[in-house]
């Protein structure tokens, strides 16, 4: 059953979370719990759970701990890391605690995919002057040529009836975004790379990209195809270019580290660091991610978002806290689906989308329309 969003149907949508019955087959049980909420370990192509067993969280924080102690421990004029910066609200209060809190020297790296959201640009300007920490930030536009044909291909040739158009966007997307990171870090000699993912973001790695994975190329088959060049594939790693050197860990410590939402925001306003109603992802995340969850919404019927919102939801342990954290999400997700309903959705990031991609929006509608 596909699901679609309307005024009367909020009883269909899962008592604990914000997820609705029928979206990407999901069910609701007869007490209205969805498959995700009701069973920790049902896995979706699109989405699963992953349960951390406590010893694991344990040790790995033990880890982020060590490693915090031999960085402020090394006495050099490098860098101590480099943190992968994109403007919102996550990498913000990293980029304050790495600062102000661990007294550290990262390294700040911000791709342009060529797509970037003015809200992001502005608030990376606006925090690296108020931080004093501008002459310690690069931004990096060489490869976007590469990531507008990627987001291209993507788009014109999505099948699947199944598979979320943003996942797939988000996993190539962060592939090359990964790899360009650590060809930076190895030009500087900066052997820990810290990136701002979620508590919510564990679909492919806990806490640590595994090395092995970091060596075996995260360049998609599909780029020997005629529609890639040369220069397209310079952009991602390959294994010679690490020719015995030292490869640089991938960390992400909000995998382990408290993480509350709310408290994030709260701080990097309160700090000035990004101005009131400048946090939420909605506005910051760029214009592909956007105009991917319009074509999952023509093509599954409900926002692909809500599996991360949903799972927000299902961390908080209180349950009055839960409750109201359930309505906030629930209320967003339905807010975007009127708006794509309306075309008011991102408009003038849609317009940009489909100009540089060489995409109009009639394309997008039809082709999502397949197979139903």
């Amino acid at each position: 059953m596909r699901f679609k969003m309307t005024e009367h149907n909020t009883s269909k949508f899962c008592k604990t979370c914000i997820l609705p019955e029928g979206f990407i087959d999901l069910t609701l049980d007869p007490s209205g719990e969805c498959d995700f909420c009701k069973d920790p370990s049902y896995e979706n192509v699109n989405y699963s759970k992953k349960v951390i067993p406590h010893a694991l969280r344990e040790e790995k924080l033990k880890d982020w701990k060590n490693t915090i102690r031999e960085l402020q421990g090394h006495s050099s004029e490098d860098y101590d890391c480099l943190l992968g910066y994109s403007g919102g609200k996550d990498s913000t209060a990293l980029l304050d605690m790495l600062l102000n809190e661990l007294g550290l020297s990262p390294f700040l790296l911000t791709i342009d995919t060529g797509l970037m959201a003015d809200v992001a640009k502005e608030n990376i300007k606006k925090t690296l002057k108020k931080l004093d920490y501008e002459g310690h930030h690069l931004f990096i536009n060489y490869a976007i040529p590469t990531f507008l044909k990627l987001y291209s291909y993507l788009f014109r040739h999505h099948n699947s009836e199944k598979v979320l158009l943003t996942k797939r966007i988000c996993d190539c997307c962060s592939d090359l975004l990964h790899s360009i990171m650590v060809k930076e870090s190895m030009k500087r000699n900066i052997r820990l790379i810290i990136l701002g993912y979620s508590s919510d973001q564990i679909k492919r790695y806990f806490y640590e990209i595994p090395q092995e994975e970091i060596l075996n190329e995260w360049m998609p088959e599909f780029l020997s195809e005629e529609f890639f060049d040369d220069e397209d594939r310079a952009s991602y790693l390959k294994e010679e270019q690490f020719n015995h050197r030292i490869i640089p860990r991938i960390i992400l410590p909000y995998h382990v580290l408290p993480y509350n939402e709310e408290k994030i925001i709260n701080s990097v306003v309160e700090k000035a660091l990004i101005e009131k109603g400048k946090t939420n992802p909605v506005l910051t995340n760029c214009h592909t991610v956007k105009a991917a969850i319009m074509f999952d919404y023509y093509k599954y019927g409900w926002i692909s978002y809500s599996l991360q919102y949903a799972e927000l939801v299902r961390q908080v342990k209180d349950e009055k806290e839960r409750k109201k954290a359930r309505k906030k999400w629930l209320r967003l997700c339905k807010s975007l689906a009127r708006g794509i309903e309306s075309g008011r959705f991102n408009r003038q990031g849609l317009s940009l989308f489909l100009k540089k991609t060489s995409l109009s929006k009639k394309d997008i509608f039809q082709h999502s329309q397949e197979g139903f």
